[in-house]
């Protein structure tokens, strides 16, 4: 984590990938890029964008059947 960096939403990661947020969603879930559950009673999923881009390879993510 970069000193001082903020969670982002699936939404503002598609919009860096050019995929859909339930996409991103669907990619923590099976466990293709890094985020975490933030405490609450809603517990949504955030992502540092740092990691994300850390793991991220466009190339092989759209070869598992997805379109950009």
């Amino acid at each position: 984590m970069n000193e001082g960096e903020r969670y982002i939403t699936a939404k503002e990661v598609g919009a860096r990938v050019g995929l859909s947020p339930a996409t991103i969603l669907r990619y923590y879930r099976e466990g293709r890029i890094p985020g975490r559950r933030l405490p609450g009673s809603v517990r949504p999923i955030r992502f540092l964008w740092s990691e994300v881009e850390a793991v991220w390879d466009c190339d092989r993510q759209l070869s598992l059947g997805d379109v950009a």
